[in-house]
């Protein structure tokens, strides 16, 4: 089953990669913190430190422009995430 996953998130590959083309480094980052660490808070100093996210207001642009694109949501206990949870675990496992 894994390796049949595998093989499916790979074929998925160029449409990730030119996704990711269009966004600002800032916006990248914060998509590859919350595919290793979904979190109701993205804008503590702790979760912005361990991800290398660089200010409050880049995470704050970044936030408004991925949730534009329906990249990342709100669950309902608050948690922001990837929506699509196969970009998730591309973005995990090759990105």
């Amino acid at each position: 089953m894994n390796e049949a996953f595998d093989t499916f998130t790979n074929s998925e590959s160029f449409v990730f990669k030119s996704m990711l083309q269009g966004l600002a480094p800032q916006q990248i980052a914060l998509l590859k913190a919350l595919a290793r660490e979904p979190s109701n808070s993205i804008m503590s100093n702790r979760y912005m430190n361990s991800h290398h996210l660089k200010s409050v207001g880049g995470v704050q642009a970044a936030i408004k422009r991925l949730t534009q694109l329906d990249l990342i949501e709100k669950d309902r206990e608050k948690t922001w995430q990837i929506v699509d949870p196969i970009l998730s675990y591309w973005l995990l496992t090759n990105y």
